[in-house]
């Protein structure tokens, strides 16, 4: 009886945190420090030399970079301003610290 309700605790735990680590994960960051979600790759990847241009002493994290970026959206070089259309709306909307 006990290792019933052991695997029937253990089965109901996994069930509520595999979903809630499958999100921290894609929330995350790459080991490599780079975003997790693809298009927020590639948008880093296109907007570099604009983020040198133009936000290089903006302190990366919380969406501050991203916030500079947009503030700059007329200076922005084509490259940057289509990798920035691709990314979901919730990468677009700073964190707050």
């Amino acid at each position: 009886m006990m290792t019933k309700t052991l695997v029937g605790t253990c089965l109901a735990l996994s069930l509520v945190l595999a979903p809630m680590a499958a999100f921290a994960q894609s929330q995350a960051q790459s080991q490599d420090g780079q975003p997790a979600h693809p298009a927020a790759r590639a948008a880093m990847k296109a907007c570099q030399p604009d983020r040198q241009a133009l936000c290089k002493d903006e302190q990366p994290g919380g969406g501050r970079v991203l916030a500079c970026l947009k503030a700059h959206e007329d200076k922005l070089s084509a490259d940057c301003k289509a990798a920035l259309a691709t990314l979901p709306a919730k990468a677009q909307a700073p964190q707050n610290q």
